[in-house]
């Protein structure tokens, strides 16, 4: 059974917890816990960690934060997406993909705002548990659990500094004191992400029981410490010239420690097959309902087009497939990067092979045919494969868990930092064992710096395609409007939609942000 981290009760609870209940009540019935007397013993410390997780990737706001507003803010704003379908009966998620949003938009709201209560309960566990005497504690629960909520804190900044362009340091529990606070710099959050992830590594163990999956380990740690030196090299405001170089140390340790191990069969890291393999780092843990308790996803109905059984949320360009084909059929299968067909659905014969049904069951032009009463319908049209189970058609809320850092992506974020360190005869053998694992593809032909950096963008296209990184990547290579401009999407301005604003409800609320 996976680890569940939503108990609504607790949430509730803790989210008081923030205020000083003696201010605002004269009498406290000493029957009841209050945040001073809440922290008694491990169980309560762990329950104030299940809080801190269960913000992760505003999941606690199903609709507009988990199910939509995260899918549209960061698989929408990629130059290889478009909207499905559905998509042109909500005029907020039309506005994101047209670059026309601002900062009354409910989705930078929500996921602005999910983001910092994660942030409260973690400061929180980090504080009182810190507090907690040996008798109430043991040093071995209490190292761990304030591990996870560093790792946590770090988590939580660095998705705000990556969607935002001014956040609001968050390093200690809220106040009627502090809670009104000026917009951070840059560097100030970089610095605390960075020490907040370093910390963790040291805290948290490499490796935890099956029933604990889903908890922050040393590798997540250290994968999410080396990823914020990359994304901090491509920050303007705060890069330094020794980021590329701890990056790669960074990753050298998790390489090093042989932990993990590319996982063979690529299609099962995202079809709920084969949950919490040996290349899962971080991932997203999900449960359909039962007698215990519920937490589902229906993120395969938002992606899955009509011909399928889904909603028609999102689809892919073209353009995407031609890139994705740019190095013609050379895998050792015969056919092109294998990593394509774990990606994308699309008119191809490998979809229209009846022996094999590899489309849902159905061939492509059977599906198309039938939902849009031609089989030649859609062939301009690609849609995306990841995170869909085998079978959309009658899945309703399903358990199927996200991966949100997988070894591969260390590997070419490792190969990437070598590389900018004017290394790329380290480089090439991993990104080599990626391709050769993943896509059945042959070693890479680049040899050059220059040579193995374009590889290296072209190999985290065939491996991360609709695993949130593509816009994040662009961006931080200075690519952003070359590829926005490339994809027709002309209202797109890199100095005004590199990031989100800083949303209004928190402008309204806090009279410290100008």
């Amino acid at each position: 059974m996976k680890k569940v981290y939503i108990y609504w009760v607790m949430i509730m609870l803790l989210g008081t917890a923030a205020c000083n209940d003696d201010e605002f009540l004269t009498r406290v019935p000493h029957d009841q816990l209050t945040s001073k007397l809440y922290w008694r013993d491990v169980n309560d410390a762990e329950s104030g960690l299940v809080a801190a997780y269960s913000q992760l990737e505003s999941r606690s706001e199903f609709w507009d934060g988990w199910q939509e507003g995260r899918p549209v803010v960061e698989y929408f704003r990629s130059d290889y997406a478009l909207p499905g379908p559905d998509a042109s009966n909500y005029s907020h998620w039309m506005s994101m993909f047209n670059f026309t949003y601002d900062n009354a938009h409910t989705f930078i709201n929500i996921i602005w705002k999910t983001n910092y209560k994660g942030l409260n309960y973690a400061n929180q566990v980090i504080d009182q548990v810190g507090k907690m005497s040996d008798e109430q504690i043991s040093e071995t629960d209490r190292k761990r659990i304030v591990g996870e909520a560093t790792f946590l804190r770090a988590y939580y900044h660095f998705k705000l500094i990556t969607l935002y362009e001014q956040i609001i340091l968050r390093d200690e529990m809220i106040t009627v004191d502090n809670i009104d606070k000026l917009l951070s710099s840059r560097q100030e959050v970089w610095d605390l992400i960075l020490k907040d992830f370093s910390e963790a590594a040291e805290m948290l163990p490499e490796n935890v029981a099956s029933k604990d999956l889903g908890r922050a380990t040393k590798g997540a740690a250290l994968a999410y410490l080396g990823k914020a030196y990359l994304h901090k090299a491509g920050d303007p405001t705060s890069a330094s010239g020794d980021d590329f170089t701890n990056a790669a140390a960074t990753f050298k340790k998790i390489v090093d420690a042989g932990t993990y191990q590319l996982e063979p069969d690529y299609l099962s890291i995202f079809n709920g097959e084969n949950e919490n393999n040996q290349e899962s780092i971080f991932e997203l843990q999900f449960k359909s309902g039962d007698a215990t308790s519920w937490n589902a996803t229906r993120l395969h109905a938002f992606i899955g087009d009509w011909c399928i059984g889904g909603w028609g949320g999102i689809e892919a360009s073209i353009s995407l497939v031609n890139d994705m084909k740019k190095e013609g059929m050379i895998a050792n299968n015969g056919l092109y990067d294998n990593r394509l067909y774990g990606t994308l659905y699309f008119k191809d014969p490998f979809y229209n092979d009846p022996q094999t049904n590899e489309m849902q069951g159905y061939t492509w032009d059977v599906l198309v045919a039938d939902t849009y009463g031609s089989a030649d319908a859609k062939d301009q049209t690609a849609y995306f494969r990841k995170w869909l189970p085998n079978y959309v058609w009658n899945n309703s809320y399903i358990g199927l868990n996200v991966v949100l850092m997988r070894y591969a992506d260390v590997m070419l974020m490792y190969a990437e930092a070598l590389n900018e360190t004017n290394q790329p005869a380290l480089a090439i053998p991993l990104i080599n064992q990626v391709r050769s694992t993943h896509g059945n593809m042959p070693p890479t032909t680049a040899t050059t710096q220059s040579e193995v950096r374009e590889q290296i963008k072209h190999e985290r296209t065939m491996e991360l395609t609709l695993e949130s990184t593509r816009f994040f990547d662009l961006r931080r290579w200075g690519m952003l409007d070359q590829a926005m401009q490339a994809a027709g999407r002309t209202n797109f301005n890199a100095v005004k939609h590199s990031y989100l604003p800083v949303p209004l409800t928190e402008i309204q609320a806090n009279p410290a942000v100008n």
